[in-house]
C-alpha cells in the first residue's frame, strides 16, 4: 500500500470515528448493526472501530447487553469542558478586580497533568507588564499557580505526577523533587505560592488556591510582575487581596 493509499485509509478511519460519536450523541444506545447501517460500512469493520473506541473510552457497552453508548471518556471531557467555561465566566470580573486593585496581571490557572493550564488572564496597565499566558500549558512545579494547587496534594501524589524529575526551565527552576517538597511545604505554611524567575526570567508570580464548596483546591489566581516590581515583600503584601479575590469565586461556584 503507497503512502497516499495509507493516509487515506487513515483519514476515513478517523471520519467514521467522528460519525459514530455523533450518531451516538443523537441515541440512548445503539447496536453493532445500527453502527454498519449507520456508516454503510461491514459489521466486522464496524466492530474493529467500536472496539477501538471501546478500548479508550469513548463508548461503552450496557452491562450484560450488546448495545454500545458514549463512553466516561468523551462524556468527561464534555462535563470537564463545561466546568472550565463556568469557572471562567465566574472568575473573569474578579480577575479584573484583582488587576485593578494589584496594578499588575492577573491569571486564573488549574492543574492538567503535570502542567499548570492558563485558562484565563486581565492584562496589566502598566507600559512594562506581563502578558497574560492564556492557553498555555507550562510544568506546574515551575508557576506560582500550579504550586498553590500542588501543596494542596498528598506528596506521594505529587511525586507521580513527575516520574521522571523535574526539568530545568531556567537557572531558577527548582532542581528535583526534594527541592520542590520543601518549596511546597513552605508554600503551606506562608499561605501562599511564589514563581520567582522559575518559568521565565525576570517574572515573578505569587499564587492562592481556588476551592470549591468541598474545600478541594481546583484552582489558583495569580499575579505576574516584572520582577523589578515583585519582591518577597510585596508578594506577602498582595496575598491577602490574591484570598479574598479567590474566596470571592470559591462563593460563587
Amino acid at each position: 500500500m503507497s503512502n497516499n493509499e495509507k493516509r487515506g485509509e487513515s483519514a476515513s478511519s478517523v471520519a467514521h470515528a467522528l460519525r459514530t460519536l455523533l450518531y451516538l450523541r443523537g441515541q440512548e444506545a445503539v447496536r453493532l448493526t445500527d453502527v454498519s447501517e449507520h456508516l454503510g460500512v461491514a459489521r466486522s469493520t464496524a466492530h474493529r472501530l467500536l472496539t477501538t473506541l471501546r478500548e479508550h473510552g469513548f463508548v461503552e457497552q450496557e452491562p450484560g447487553g450488546r448495545r454500545y453508548r458514549l463512553g466516561p471518556a468523551l462524556l468527561g471531557l464534555a462535563r470537564g469542558l463545561a466546568e472550565e467555561r463556568a469557572l471562567i465566566r465566574i472568575a473573569r470580573p474578579h480577575l479584573e478586580s484583582l488587576r485593578d486593585a494589584a496594578d499588575e496581571t492577573s491569571n486564573l490557572l488549574v492543574l492538567d497533568g503535570p502542567d499548570a493550564f492558563f485558562l484565563d488572564g486581565v492584562d496589566g496597565t502598566q507600559p512594562l507588564r506581563v502578558v497574560p499566558r492564556t492557553g498555555d500549558h507550562v510544568p506546574a512545579y515551575s508557576t506560582a499557580g500550579g504550586k498553590a494547587i500542588l501543596a494542596e496534594l498528598p506528596p506521594e501524589a505529587v511525586r507521580l505526577r513527575y516520574p521522571s524529575g523535574l526539568t530545568r526551565l531556567t537557572p531558577a527552576t527548582l532542581p528535583d523533587l526534594d527541592a520542590l517538597a520543601a518549596d511546597l511545604a513552605l508554600t503551606r505554611e506562608r499561605g501562599y505560592a511564589l514563581n520567582f524567575d522559575e518559568s521565565v526570567v525576570e517574572v515573578h508570580g505569587a499564587a492562592v488556591p481556588v476551592r470549591d464548596r468541598h474545600g478541594a483546591a481546583i484552582a489558583a489566581v495569580t499575579v505576574s510582575a516584572p520582577s523589578t516590581r515583585l519582591d518577597h515583600a510585596r508578594a506577602a503584601a498582595l496575598a491577602p487581596l490574591l484570598r479574598s479575590t479567590a474566596d470571592a469565586i470559591s462563593a460563587q461556584l
